[in-house]
């Protein structure tokens, strides 16, 4: 629905197919493990104007002991009648619920994409960050709601390489912890490496806000979708004395395959992605995910990672985007401002009492 409202914006982006109606099928896995997801179409003169979900997270809701509820996959015209509307229907389904708030949007969750962007929505969005027009803000303000949360988004161009100064503070790192190993995920253990990940993703980012654990089969499923292109070389573990104490995973901009799909009738977008897969080299890549185990913060181990991510990917990338961060994360983003990033992109998650 959002590519007959945006489909000849130059920043928009066609989604896999199949990655939204996924979620929405009766026996996806975030219904049979965390919750529920309604759908509602608004339509004008018998024409589809907008979309949203009600979300009701039983998993977030027993994790933080609140009644939240959340919508997503929001899109809709330029019309605040219609945005009310679509966000009535949501509220009515969370009330129902027994939610006291809804939050979003979430698509569907913490762990995916989140955020409306209200910054940096004149260039393509990079793999798993969402997209809108910038209208998108006005209409969700109009409805009551209020920003709860602010994330970034930073552009880091890798021709320019790292700053001296971060080579010199990297290479005393090394010289100061000789017992810390940077190595590449073993794609022949894949499973056992990702039952790895999974323990330090949960340990590693309860600080953020709104975190919510993955389970073991949400990161298992999206392992599936990313074995297609993900480059193992970016995908790394930092060990102390051979035991993981960190890890990041940097991903292939994918989205620019999609983008040359945007031409193409559906029913043959796929076997146009798999062409374009064969013959497109992709030429970014996103850091999505970097944590570090409580007991190791204090040695280093980020910004060792971060150097090794940009030696790595500037053999075949031009720029690398750092998303999402939370505003309050001047640890992190003092950090990438040594590695020569700057912001790009600004998320809000919005608020509303019931």
């Amino acid at each position: 629905m959002p590519e007959t409202l945006h489909g000849t914006d130059p920043s928009f982006i066609p989604p896999f197919p199949g990655s939204v109606a996924k979620f929405l099928k009766p026996d996806s896995l975030f219904n049979r493990q965390d919750g529920t997801i309604t759908g509602f179409l608004a339509e004008r003169d018998g024409r589809v104007v907008g979309r949203i979900a009600a979300i009701v997270n039983r998993s977030h809701n027993r994790y933080w002991q609140d009644q939240i509820g959340f919508f997503g996959w929001f899109a809709c015209e330029d019309n605040a009648e219609t945005a009310r509307a679509l966000f009535a229907e949501a509220a009515r389904v969370l009330r129902e619920a027994g939610c006291t708030a809804i939050r979003g949007p979430y698509n569907p969750n913490i762990n995916e994409e989140c955020g409306l962007l209200t910054e940096g929505s004149h260039e393509p969005p990079n793999i798993s960050v969402p997209w809108n027009p910038p209208y998108y803000a006005a209409l969700v303000e109009a409805a009551g709601f209020e920003v709860t949360r602010t994330l970034y988004g930073y552009h880091l161009p890798l021709h320019i390489g790292i700053p001296s100064r971060v080579q010199k503070i990297a290479a005393r790192l090394k010289q100061r912890s000789p017992d810390i190993h940077i190595r590449s995920f073993d794609m022949k253990r894949l499973d056992e490496e990702l039952r790895l990940a999974h323990r330090l993703y949960n340990v590693t980012l309860d600080r953020n806000w709104g975190f919510v654990p993955i389970s073991e089969a949400d990161l298992l499923a999206a392992a599936d979708d990313l074995k297609a292109f993900a480059d193992p070389d970016f995908l790394i573990f930092a060990e102390v004395n051979g035991v993981p104490a960190g890890f990041m995973l940097t991903l292939p901009n994918f989205n620019e395959i999609l983008a040359g799909t945007k031409r193409c009738p559906r029913w043959l977008r796929l076997p146009w992605i798999l062409w374009l897969m064969k013959t497109r080299r992709i030429r970014s890549v996103r850091q999505a995910v970097l944590g570090v185990a409580p007991e190791h913060r204090d040695r280093g181990i980020a910004a060792l990672m971060c150097n090794e991510m940009v030696l790595r990917t500037q053999k075949t990338a031009e720029f690398a985007e750092l998303s999402w961060i939370e505003a309050n994360n001047t640890e992190v983003i003092n950090l990438i401002g040594l590695m020569g990033a700057h912001q790009s992109r600004t998320f809000l998650i919005y608020e509303k009492a019931l």
